[in-house]
């Protein structure tokens, strides 16, 4: 039998496919079946793709109005400052946290044939011709794709498959290191913008459209821009490596923790230009720092006096009622905000500040949370500068990605606390949280939309009033934060009893227990889960467009098909809809690729 000849035995790569796809009859029967379904879908895709009806100048003229909608054209610096800060972040993060793992020049030429041979392969299958509908009805064949078109592409593709065949085994013991080799690759992504070439919109001098529409490179200010965060990209990267050789550990902690203020900072400030009134910063900001600076230095001081402890819990509980109050008050926001705070406060300092280096540690994270907290709300609270047409800066894939990262911050801890809540022994607690998880999982999505659309402000304290997109993040949070809690709840009972008992043996109090021993197990064993949750909620963000937002759905679906000036995109749906499942598909299944990187790092699955 074919199987049993020497490649199949012999061969690592035959003993694969022997063993994985022609292991019997019933799997290569199989295995021939969905190479024919693959190899037909593909031809499809890739026909369809270039059919000579499809306007793909719909998505390339649009670009920007799919990213950020109607930003001003004259603010577009903040933009790429939103951009860059991303960026020189992670330039830092991946020098600062950069592991030595490295990768010899014959597992660089294996991406590279892999790579190659992936290029040669879909070449040599695309289709030649396609069928295109004429205006008569009738169907003419058309190439897409010419046979010298073919050959120029698919004759360097195998030279190189073959190149990197042979040099994927070459014996060299230079090794490079993997975080400089994932760099190179970017760098070269951002190098073949200059060359890249894409259908674009030409006008006359009459304002007529110039069929048929040229490739041209991409505009400078895309690749002029992108070159320079790149540059910058690379110069923090060598910074936190520097950082790193010299063990300055407070990165360890710095890094973390920007990454969680950073998107705060840039949809607050960089990116809204906030209008702020400096009599409202004197008048309720500095009030509120100084004011709540000094019952958080006073709940520090006392928190493991014997006399206050034993009113420990009649003090949280006229503080919880407290904060309720001001919530339903017509205060400041900024007042209601630092209760929440306030609470937290309460809950850690026992277990915190039992010492006096601990008191004066928890006292400067106190005095920063405070200034960061108003410095953000400030800025996320006050008007914004710009003028758009649609009369909110938020638009597009700016929205999408405002809903996903906000709905993920609020609902993961609202989660956390639910959960918790839900497996307490007071029964009130647990009562009210079961109440909630229960009511917001039972109705729909969309349903809760429509009521952050129409019926939450009547829900609202007099005085509190918040806009469409506000609403909906609430609405948000509670709706992913009730499933987060069944995902965490879940979590909390596969840790063993004996490890609740452990921590009581060595003196941990219920805080230290819960937040130090039990909760980071838990977390541990559902990240498959709540990163499956945390990728449909970037999905889900799309539904926005139900109450009349412009997320990039809507855009694609009903702005550019209905486009006429100064082109007509009238009816276009079907270019937009391919686009944005390949926009989706790429954000979720490169996340999805890193989770499971983290998966295996942390060890899950394995015993």
């Amino acid at each position: 039998m074919i199987r049993d000849s020497k490649f199949f035995i012999e061969n690592p790569y035959g003993r694969w496919v022997r063993d994985n796809l022609f292991s019997s009859s019933s799997s290569a029967f199989l295995t021939f079946f969905a190479g024919f379904m693959v190899i037909y879908s593909y031809r499809g895709i890739v026909g369809f793709i270039l059919n000579p009806e499809r306007m793909w100048t719909s998505v390339t003229y649009n670009m920007k109005l799919y990213m950020i909608l109607a930003y001003p054209d004259e603010a577009m610096i903040r933009v790429w400052l939103s951009v860059g800060l991303a960026l020189i972040l992670g330039g830092l993060s991946i020098g600062f946290y950069n592991s030595g793992k490295t990768i010899s020049l014959g597992g660089i030429f294996q991406k590279l044939f892999t790579i190659s041979a992936v290029i040669a392969i879909l070449i040599a299958l695309a289709p030649t011709n396609t069928n295109v509908i004429q205006n008569d009805g009738s169907i003419e064949v058309v190439e897409i794709i010419p046979q010298d078109v073919r050959m120029l592409i698919l004759g360097p593709s195998l030279v190189l498959t073959l190149a990197f065949f042979f040099l994927r085994n070459v014996k060299i013991k230079n090794l490079f290191n993997t975080a400089k080799v994932n760099l190179t690759y970017f760098g070269l992504i951002i190098a073949s913008l200059y060359f890249i070439k894409i259908p674009t919109i030409s006008l006359d001098s009459s304002g007529e459209r110039i069929i048929p529409d040229p490739f041209l490179p991409i505009a400078s200010t895309t690749y002029i821009p992108w070159t320079i965060l790149y540059v910058g990209m690379l110069l923090f990267f060598f910074i936190g490596s520097l950082l790193k050789n010299r063990d300055i550990k407070i990165m360890a902690r710095l890094i973390p923790i920007s990454w969680f203020l950073c998107p705060l900072f840039i949809f607050s400030w960089i990116f809204k230009k906030p209008l702020v009134e400096l009599n409202t910063v004197f008048s309720a900001d500095i009030p509120s720092i100084l004011v709540f600076g000094i019952i958080g230095f006073l709940i520090i001081r006392f928190s493991d006096n014997e006399s206050v402890g034993v009113y420990r819990t009649p003090i949280n509980i006229g503080f919880l009622i407290l904060s309720v109050v001001v919530f339903l008050l017509p205060l400041v926001f900024i007042f209601k905000a630092t209760m929440v705070l306030l609470l937290l406060l309460l809950v850690v300092s026992p277990a915190i500040a039992t010492t006096k280096e601990g008191k004066r540690q928890l006292f400067i994270v106190w005095v920063v949370s405070l200034f960061v907290l108003t410095f953000l709300i400030r800025g996320a609270s006050s008007d914004t500068m710009l003028v758009t047409p649609t009369g909110s800066i938020f638009g597009g894939f700016s929205l999408t990605w405002l809903l996903a990262i906000f709905g993920t911050y609020a609902s993961f801890p609202l989660g956390l606390a639910l959960a918790l809540g839900r497996t307490s022994t007071l029964p009130v607690i647990r009562i009210i949280c079961t109440g909630i998880i229960e009511i917001v999982r039972s109705v729909p999505y969309i349903t809760w939309l429509f009521f952050a659309s129409v019926m939450l402000t009547v829900f609202l304290p007099a005085g509190v009033e918040f806009n469409l997109i506000i609403r909906v993040l609430i609405l948000t949070a509670f709706f992913s934060g009730a499933y987060f809690a069944e995902y965490i709840r879940g979590g909390l009972q596969s840790i063993p009893k004996g490890q609740y008992e452990a921590a009581n043996a060595i003196g941990m109090n219920p805080f230290q227990r819960i937040f130090l021993v039990i909760v980071p197990q838990a977390l541990r064993t559902i990240i498959p889960t709540l990163v499956g949750s945390v990728i449909t909620s970037f999905k889900d963000s799309s539904l926005v467009a139900i109450i009349g937002l412009f997320d990039i759905l809507r855009i694609g679906t009903s702005v550019i098909p209905a486009q006429s000036q100064p082109v007509v995109f009238i009816g276009r749906n079907l270019e937009q809809l391919v686009f944005l499942s390949f926009f989706f598909w790429v954000f979720t299944f490169v996340f999805s690729r890193r989770s499971m990187k983290f998966e295996k790092r942390l060890g899950l699955g394995e015993r």
